[in-house]
């Protein structure tokens, strides 16, 4: 390209670079020339030079959870703004196989675990080795390694304090599998808020299962078996709460005449017309933007102790709960 724009490879360098200190009319010759030869920098060779991919990984898992498309567009919006590239692995392998062996190849330089399961080695291993590691809506306060995440038990917290504000003391919960970071942290808040009041739930009423629509319907088949009614019932992610109402709905229960209903995550769907559900709304966009600040400085070579930030979440209150404040 420096032969068809008649300049030095090096002014061609600077200008590829976004090297601000380029007269401005060798950098038009650069540029007309690359459109002319339709010229795309090579990746593979801008990172034999610098040692660098200018790529990431994330770890997903669990993304037939709606929340999780939603955390990764954030997140992948994020990178592209920074200039990274993005490769995406969903696995549940608690070791994260392809993560590391995309990072002993030299494939990418840091690495993002936004998968919902619990379980740490891969994360303890790629950090063990000093590679740039950021754990996104999960948190463990003996990692050391950068976190931020939502305030689960705190959601959890105020969620129980709500049905309690407002006289609901029989209640019912349904929340998601105990070997992910999400759905036990609420729980455990939830918990604690029904422990102070010196209100229990009987196992009938204390339900666990995945993360699915399925879990919801069937929990809500349940609960209506065993009568009487929950006052309100409590479920751990938005997802949850849809087949939840679904199934009361089928069998002509009025919602929130006759139960009130809420959820967590604030999904966009949790508006729509037939949920109308009250939820708790997670930040997503702060936790991607804030997530990719840390990831970047650490690929940048910080050195400053790890960071485990902690976002509140907000509660929406919506039909599900008769629009009580």
């Amino acid at each position: 390209m420096a032969r068809a724009a008649g300049v030095s490879q090096a002014t061609v360098s600077r200008v590829l670079n976004g090297n601000a200190k380029v007269d401005p009319a060798l950098r038009e010759l650069v540029e007309a020339a690359r459109r002319e030869l339709d010229y795309v920098p090579n990746a593979s060779a801008k990172s034999m030079r610098t040692a660098k991919s200018e790529t990431i990984g994330i770890v997903a898992s669990e993304i037939l959870n709606p929340y999780f498309p939603r955390l990764l567009d954030a997140l992948t919006r994020e990178a592209r703004g920074r200039g990274l590239s993005v490769l995406l692995w969903n696995d549940e392998d608690p070791m994260a196989p392809m993560a590391q062996a995309a990072v002993a190849a030299g494939s990418v330089d840091g690495v993002v675990f936004a998968a919902a399961r619990e379980s740490t080695q891969g994360v303890d291993l790629l950090a063990g080795r000093g590679i740039p590691v950021m754990l996104v809506n999960r948190g463990w306060r003996d990692k050391p390694v950068d976190q931020v995440t939502s305030d689960h038990e705190a959601s959890g917290y105020q969620a129980a304090d709500y049905f309690l504000r407002h006289g609901r003391e029989r209640i019912a919960t349904v929340f998601g599998p105990r070997d992910t970071f999400a759905s036990p942290a609420r729980e455990i808040g939830f918990r604690r808020r029904l422990d102070e009041a010196g209100i229990s739930i009987a196992p009938e009423r204390w339900l666990v299962g995945t993360t699915s629509y399925e879990h919801g319907w069937a929990a809500g088949m349940a609960l209506l078996a065993a009568r009487p009614l929950p006052e309100a019932i409590f479920c751990s992610a938005d997802v949850i709460a849809f087949g939840l109402l679904s199934a009361l709905g089928a069998q002509g229960v009025q919602v929130p005449e006759e139960v009130w209903v809420m959820g967590n995550d604030g999904l966009p769907m949790s508006a729509w017309q037939p949920f109308d559900l009250s939820t708790h709304r997670q930040p997503v966009e702060d936790i991607a933007r804030i997530g990719m600040d840390r990831l970047v400085a650490r690929m940048g070579g910080a050195h400053d102790d790890p960071h485990r930030i902690l976002l509140p979440t907000e509660l929406i209150v919506r039909g599900s709960t008769a629009h009580c404040a």
